[in-house]
């Protein structure tokens, strides 16, 4: 009888530290799925403030090429033969510009995408 108590104590004593284990197995987990929610957000913040900037930085370039139009447009027939070359060039720029930011912010979030994919 005392033989079986002591194997009925070993599988008890086995059993709970398999509980045990398991058990913090699941905390730890949890605190890795709290750090990668923490990190989330602040990649999702982070990812929102670098693409409002470009944006900004998109709609500043805009108002630079309207304002660059209504400049041709005030230009006589005349003066254009003068300035044709500088605001071919300046509008070159804009457009070179604008791309380049463009593109980074649809790159940046395949990026993204890509990452979350994995």
């Amino acid at each position: 009888m005392e033989e079986l108590n002591i194997i009925n104590e070993a599988y008890i004593n086995q059993k709970n530290k398999y509980e045990e284990s398991i058990k913090t197995f699941a905390d730890k987990l949890e605190e890795k799925i709290n750090f990668l929610k923490e990190k989330a957000s602040d990649v999702e913040q982070s990812a929102r403030v670098t693409y409002e900037n470009r944006v900004d930085l998109l709609k500043q370039k805009k108002d630079e090429a309207l304002d660059h139009y209504q400049k041709i447009r005030e230009t006589s027939e005349s003066k254009w033969s003068e300035v044709k070359g500088e605001a071919s060039a300046k509008i070159n720029d804009l457009k070179d510009e604008t791309e380049t930011a463009y593109t980074g912010i649809k790159n940046g979030f395949s990026y993204l995408f890509d990452k979350f994919k994995s």
